[in-house]
């Protein structure tokens, strides 16, 4: 084929004294081909190839391509070509695209068939796995409950770090709560914190815990069967209608969350926002068909275990470690875990709380400096092979000024240090590390000394390292201007 922009090249070869020959070998085609169009006044047409040229490379692989669409419906374009490549498949993925278009439009469309609820009859929950959000210690990946009523097409959602069984039941509860009453059933997905088990005549075995959550609410349960997400497409319908939305919103107008409790007010005020007005109407109707919602009870809501504290100044929930104050050691208590934070409690007479944590994912670990501090530093050398030594240096600063303090006295350095961290007492992580960087740029040898004058002046107790943690003391704001004397040309051209 001859293109228009080679035989203006070829007339314009021509004209400018190049014989035919010439032209060919200049233009890598026939000499044939340059006499052809030398003798023609307008460029070449082509028409659509009547005939086929070469063979169909997908013709061989389009039923194995027709099976795994009938096995997999959801199976991209892409998928099948990286299927059928294996296969010895060798032409191109566009090809394949293509074809596997025309298939798709083979088949008919699917027919969708209008249900119909009466108020209070059912409830239907799903979560929408990852969705991703921006809070104050950076981008968290979230897992959104959503709860939807089919008879008014009330939706809410709530979100949490994981998906387990307490976030599961505090977002049904929070459902109930947000609508006023329980409805007469619920249809779940069949999630492992809830079906320990299917089985025949798509029955199921709850796990104990979803069991007695079943009795304390009364409501019946009706599990879709696997596969058959169609079984609560309401739910699937809000799912795919906000979760994408919900994200899209904070993230386009740099909305930053605070901590759960403010990324649940904003995902309430959302859906509230955008329930329509006949919705609405519908729901004011469904109340009055609700069932009393019993109170929370954090038996039923949360996973609670009694065991004793290790030796190591822990408790083990699941796979994950929580630490508990050296008074709670070898003591037996009770860990209450709930969708966002785990608090211990001691199980003898005297039943106080004794820790609180923030709900970490399984295999995670939560040690708080308060509860290993004191033992530390009685046993100062324990800090140089500690699984958690991390723990102790928070920021780049803290091990220069361990390094510091090995150079000045390697033998008595853990101590000094861990008497430092164990300043957190009294002030913040923050204003140590402020404190350790100004006492870093001076020549003194007494680094503790000096910053814990910087950072607590006069009032400081005669040895810190023996006062006990307080847990509601605010920060102690240092006055810094004293130790300007020790910084270099500090004070001059200010």
């Amino acid at each position: 084929m001859v293109t228009s922009y080679m035989f203006q090249k070829v007339r314009e070869l021509r004209g400018k004294g190049l014989r035919q020959s010439q032209i060919a070998r200049e233009l890598g085609i026939d000499r044939k081909t340059v006499s052809k169009y030398l003798s023609l006044n307008t460029p070449p047409k082509y028409g659509p190839r009547t005939t086929v040229t070469r063979g169909d490379p997908f013709a061989v692989f389009e039923p194995r391509a027709r099976f795994l669409l009938d096995q997999t419906p959801k199976v991209t374009a892409r998928e099948i070509f990286e299927f059928i490549f294996e296969e010895g498949y060798r032409g191109s993925e566009r090809t394949v695209d293509r074809r596997i278009s025309r298939i798709m439009g083979e088949k008919p469309k699917e027919r969708y068939f209008e249900q119909r609820y009466k108020p209070g009859e059912q409830s239907q929950f799903d979560f929408k796995e990852c969705v991703e959000f921006a809070f104050v210690d950076g981008v968290r990946s979230v897992h959104l409950h959503f709860g939807t009523l089919p008879f008014s097409g009330t939706c809410r959602v709530r979100g949490y770090p994981g998906l387990t069984y307490e976030c599961f039941m505090d977002g049904v509860h929070s459902f109930f709560e947000a609508i006023g009453g329980l409805t007469e059933n619920a249809r779940i997905d069949n999630l492992s914190p809830c079906v320990a088990k299917i089985l025949p005549d798509n029955k199921r075995l709850w796990t104990a815990a979803f069991g007695r959550a079943i009795e304390y609410y009364g409501f019946g349960v009706l599990p879709c069967t696997p596969a058959k997400g169609n079984e609560k497409g309401d739910v699937e319908r809000d799912i795919r209608t906000f979760a994408r939305r919900l994200a899209n919103y904070a993230k386009n107008r740099g909305i930053v969350f605070k901590d759960w409790d403010d990324l649940n007010a904003f995902l309430a005020g959302y859906m509230e926002e955008r329930q329509k007005d006949e919705s609405r109407e519908r729901l004011k109707e469904e109340k009055t068909h609700l069932s009393p919602l019993p109170p929370r009870d954090e038996n039923i809501l949360c996973r609670v275990e009694t065991t004793p504290a290790t030796g190591y100044g822990t408790v083990r929930l699941g796979k994950s470690t929580y630490s508990v104050p050296d008074s709670a050691i070898s003591a037996s208590c009770r860990v209450v875990s709930g969708p966002y934070g785990v608090t211990i409690w001691r199980a003898d007479g005297n039943k106080e709380c004794v820790a609180s944590h923030p709900r970490k994912p399984d295999g995670e670990h939560s040690i708080l400096l308060a509860h290993i501090l004191p033992s530390l530093i009685r046993k100062p050398q324990a800090m140089v092979r500690w699984a958690h030594r991390e723990l102790l240096f928070p920021r780049p600063i803290f091990e220069k000024f361990y390094k510091r303090l090995r150079m000045i006295d390697a033998h008595g350095a853990e101590r000094e240090f861990l008497r430092s961290v164990n300043l957190v007492h009294f002030t913040t992580l923050c204003e140590i590390a402020i404190g350790m960087e100004l006492i870093l740029e001076t020549n003194t040898e007494t680094l503790f000394d000096d910053l814990k004058e910087l950072l607590l002046g006069r009032r400081a107790p005669c040895d810190v390292i023996e006062i006990s943690f307080r847990e509601n003391q605010s920060p102690v704001n240092p006055k810094l201007s004293i130790y300007d004397s020790f910084i270099p040309n500090i004070g001059v051209n200010r």
